[in-house]
C-alpha cells in the first residue's frame, strides 16, 4: 500500500489537491493500493466549494506496512505524524532547503524545486504518464485552486511558465471558466472571516530560517486588509516574543508586513533594502508570498556567509 500524505500541522489547498490527484494517478499506473491520508487539519484555503466535490481524502487506516509519498513538504521535522521516515519512497515539494538532504538518500525519489505550486508538479506527472485524460472537471478544479492560491492568481514572482501552462491546460481539460478563480478566493475569504484568528493560526509557519526573520510567520490573503487589527494580531501571537505576518492585499496588490518590534522591522528592512516610515510595519510595492520571503532570507544568509 502507498500512502500519499503531507505536512504535520495543517494542509492547505496545494497539499490537499495534489494528494488527491496523485493518489488517482498512482491507482491508474501501479498495482499498489493507493490512499491519500492526512492526520492534520485542513485550513481555510480548502473551502466548502472544494470539499463538496466528489474527490476527498481517505479515512485513516493502519499504515504499519505502508510506503509513503510526501507532497508539499521535505523538512522531516514537519512530516505528518503517521509517517515512518524509513518507509518513504518519494518526495515532491516546492520549498527550498532540503534538496541536498534528499539527494543523498538514494532510496527516496525526490523532486524539490522552486516552482509556484506542487499541483503544477503533479499535473506534469499526469502528462508524463500519458494520463491527462484522467483529469475530470473536479480534479481540474482542485489542481487549479492549488495553483491559483499558491501563486496568488498567477501574479506572484515565484510563478513560473510551467505554472501558467498547467493552469491553462487544466482550464481547457476541465472546461473551467475564468470566473472560477475569483469564486475560489471569495470562498476562502468567506471562511476566513468566520474566525480570522483561527484562520491565521492555522496557516502559521513556525520555523527558524534566518536571523533576519522571526520564528513565527503568519500569512493571510484578503481583498481588504483593514479587517486585520492590532488587537487581533496581539491575540494571534500572544505566545511568541518575535513574530510577523504577511498580509497580502488583493485590492491594491501589496504585501503589508506587520511585526512585533523595531528589531524585527530592521531585519525586514535589511532583507528588502528599504526604509519604512511606519512603526512595526514594512509595506512592499508588490506582494510576496511567505515561501518567497523565506527563500529570499536563505539566499541572503548564503551571500552574507560567503563574504565572511
Amino acid at each position: 500500500m502507498i500512502v500519499v500524505t503531507a505536512g504535520r500541522k495543517y494542509i492547505d489547498i496545494d497539499a490537499y489537491a495534489s494528494m488527491i490527484a496523485y493518489r488517482e494517478l498512482l491507482r491508474a499506473t501501479t498495482d499498489k493500493k493507493a490512499l491519500a491520508i492526512s492526520t492534520s487539519k485542513m485550513n481555510q484555503t480548502v473551502p466548502p466549494m472544494l470539499r463538496s466535490l466528489k474527490y476527498a481524502l481517505d479515512k485513516p487506516v493502519d499504515t504499519e506496512k505502508a510506503k509513503f509519498v510526501l507532497l508539499d513538504v521535505s523538512n522531516p521535522d514537519f512530516f505528518d505524524a503517521l509517517v515512518d521516515p524509513k518507509r518513504i519512497i518519494e518526495i515532491i515539494d516546492h520549498h527550498p532547503g532540503y534538496e541536498e538532504y534528499w539527494r543523498q538518500n538514494k532510496a527516496v525519489k525526490s523532486q524539490i524545486e522552486v516552482i509556484g505550486a506542487v499541483c503544477t508538479q503533479v499535473y506534469e506527472r499526469f502528462v508524463e504518464a500519458d494520463k491527462a485524460d484522467l483529469l475530470d472537471q473536479d480534479l481540474c478544479k482542485l489542481l487549479i485552486a492549488g495553483i491559483l492560491d499558491n501563486t496568488i492568481n498567477l501574479r506572484s514572482k515565484i510563478t513560473t511558465e510551467r505554472d501558467r501552462k498547467a493552469y491553462t491546460e487544466l482550464k481547457k481539460l476541465g472546461r473551467i471558466t475564468d470566473d472560477f478563480g475569483r469564486e475560489y478566493f471569495r470562498a476562502c475569504e468567506s471562511e476566513q472571516m468566520k474566525d480570522l484568528k483561527t484562520a491565521i493560526i492555522d496557516d502559521m509557519k513556525t520555523e527558524w530560517v534566518s536571523p533576519l526573520l522571526p520564528e513565527a510567520i503568519g500569512q493571510i490573503i484578503l481583498f481588504n486588509r483593514d479587517r486585520i487589527t492590532e488587537e487581533l494580531l496581539n491575540e494571534v501571537f500572544v505566545n511568541f516574543d518575535k513574530w510577523m505576518i504577511n498580509i497580502i492585499s488583493l485590492e491594491d496588490g501589496r504585501s503589508y508586513l506587520y511585526c512585533d518590534s523595531k528589531e524585527t522591522q530592521s531585519g525586514l528592512e535589511k532583507l528588502f533594502d528599504i526604509k519604512s516610515n511606519h512603526e512595526n510595519l514594512v509595506v512592499l510595492n508588490d506582494f510576496i508570498l511567505r515561501k518567497e520571503l523565506l527563500k529570499r532570507a536563505i539566499e541572503f544568509n548564503n551571500i552574507e556567509y560567503d563574504r565572511v
